[in-house]
């Protein structure tokens, strides 16, 4: 399969451009201090639909059923509280209340897999909504001393999910190529 014919696309809530800068400091910090920087290829960001390849010529097709989806989503209050982290592999802040997230991914997963038709590794049947600060690279060996910088920090903040975005790989990184504003604000 030709990957520049099939980009690879993904859905996620970013926070306001304050969060986001403190989430980007946090990285910067890991990667300073421990070397461990694949986190910072990547807009801080809620995952809402993990990656998924579509043919370029239909782009256009998924832009607008994705306005369609978003003018039906009521903007919600997004609770950030301290640090978490799967297994010795990902440290994340931590979003409190994953209610609307779920409800969305759900509804999101089937639109897009109505759309064209989602492979296995496309679909997530689970989500935990979060925000990344350390990933892949992030060793088992370094995994404790870089913990220890989060496990017991306090972190809180909020901001109001008004959009969604589609970001698109451009065989580096990923980059934002649409904004969907939610109408009911």
């Amino acid at each position: 399969m030709d990957q520049h014919k099939n980009p690879l696309y993904f859905i996620a809530i970013l926070p306001n451009p304050e969060i986001t800068s403190e989430i980007r400091e946090f990285k910067e910090m890991i990667r300073d201090r421990f070397d461990v920087k694949h986190a910072l290829k990547l807009p801080a960001h809620i995952t809402l639909q993990i990656p998924f390849r579509v043919p370029e010529e239909r782009e256009t097709e998924l832009i607008e059923i994705l306005e369609i989806f978003a003018k039906n989503l009521n903007a919600f209050k997004v609770e950030i509280d301290g640090f978490g982290r799967f297994s010795k592999k990902v440290i994340f802040a931590n979003i409190s209340d994953h209610k609307e997230f779920i409800r969305i991914h759900a509804e999101l997963q089937e639109v897009v897999n109505s759309f064209i038709e989602l492979k296995n590794h496309e679909k997530s049947s689970k989500i935990h909504p979060h925000l990344t600060i350390a990933v892949r690279d992030l060793k088992r060996t370094t995994f404790p001393a870089v913990w220890a910088n989060f496990e017991n920090r306090e972190y809180s903040n909020s901001f109001d999910a008004k959009f969604m975005v589609l970001l698109k790989h451009n065989g580096k990184t990923w980059d934002v190529i649409k904004e969907f504003e939610f109408s009911k604000i």
